[in-house]
């Protein structure tokens, strides 16, 4: 063989590796066994058909299939509808945003088709709010800017056995003791060498569908955590804050051997059967479990100490859109 067949072999191999597509696994039997089958054009994009040679089904690409608008426009119609706002006003704030003329009964049939995971929807006739008022929100500069928000509905129903938590957001969004968060070590880089913590996986969370269907909303991946934020806030029944500042003096966990305070801020704050949540939203939450849980136990202890709350009474967990995992200590 000549070292121009050589070349020339080469660059074929280069280009085969170029223009290879993985198989697209079925959504029904799993199988890798599938092919290409035509396309579904609609209105803002071109869908990918797929054929399953093993179970003979078609299925497609697109995350929400048998849907003529995309999931842009679903989700943001279901969000303005559970802020407050009615039908015709979702409808033409929806045409503003998208340029797209939403039917009545379409928008109605997305709420009730996404009521069972979008759950605030149950609850939305009890606003008392304007949609601008719903959302209390103050922005922190603790190295970075941290979005503070928290509902008020959410919170002024679900922390009627809780009213710690609402004194607590009410008073550290009018007072925040800056100087923690610019010096103080962080939650998320402390291991605490005594304690001994483990994890345990949750099915069928709806933390999990949740961010699952806020990501389709995340144009990039650093958008990710304030989409699922904002998406939780405003549709999730259970979560009433996010970006949540919490610390830690040394003189309150001698245990723990800290010596200098610890700081961090709480991705989510639930409020689920009188207890409470701590959720932090981890990108492939089943790999690095230990930084993970030291992270969460450390929030849930922090929150104990500035609220009051029993550490009976907290909980904590992570996730992404595939996975949750409650913290356990042995």
């Amino acid at each position: 063989m000549t070292p121009k067949t050589d070349e020339n072999q080469t660059k074929n191999q280069a280009l085969k590796l170029l223009n290879f597509e993985p198989k697209t696994p079925c959504p029904f039997c799993e199988s890798q066994n599938t092919a290409k089958a035509g396309q579904r054009i609609k209105r803002e994009e071109t869908v990918q058909k797929y054929y399953c040679k093993t179970c003979k089904k078609y299925f497609s690409s697109s995350p929400m299939p048998h849907k003529t608008y995309s999931p842009k426009v679903i989700l943001n119609g279901i969000t303005y509808y559970n802020l407050g706002y009615k039908l015709d006003a979702t409808r033409k704030k929806l045409n503003s945003q998208f340029k797209q003329q939403v039917p009545k009964g379409t928008l109605h049939s997305w709420i009730k088709q996404y009521e069972n995971i979008c759950t605030f929807t149950k609850y939305r006739r009890k606003l008392s709010f304007s949609p601008e008022e719903v959302i209390t929100e103050k922005v922190f500069k603790h190295h970075q800017e941290y979005a503070f928000k928290f509902h008020r509905l959410k919170l002024n129903i679900f922390s009627k056995k809780l009213p710690e938590i609402r004194k607590y957001l009410w008073q550290i969004c009018k007072s925040c003791p800056d100087e923690i968060f610019e010096n103080g070590q962080r939650c998320s880089s402390t291991i605490i060498e005594n304690v001994h913590l483990r994890r345990e996986r949750t099915k069928d969370n709806n933390a999990v569908l949740l961010a699952r269907l806020a990501l389709l909303l995340a144009k990039r991946n650093k958008d990710r955590h304030p989409t699922i934020q904002d998406f939780m806030l405003k549709n999730d029944t259970a979560t009433v804050a996010v970006e949540v500042p919490v610390y830690l003096y040394p003189n309150e966990v001698p245990e723990l051997g800290i010596k200098e305070p610890i700081c961090g801020h709480i991705d989510f704050l639930q409020i689920r059967w009188d207890k409470v949540w701590i959720l932090d939203y981890k990108p492939d939450a089943k790999f690095n479990p230990v930084k993970s849980l030291h992270q969460i136990y450390l929030y849930k202890l922090a929150l104990s100490k500035r609220t009051g709350i029993p550490l009976q009474k907290i909980s904590a967990a992570y996730f992404d859109g595939k996975d949750y995992f409650e913290l356990r200590e042995n």
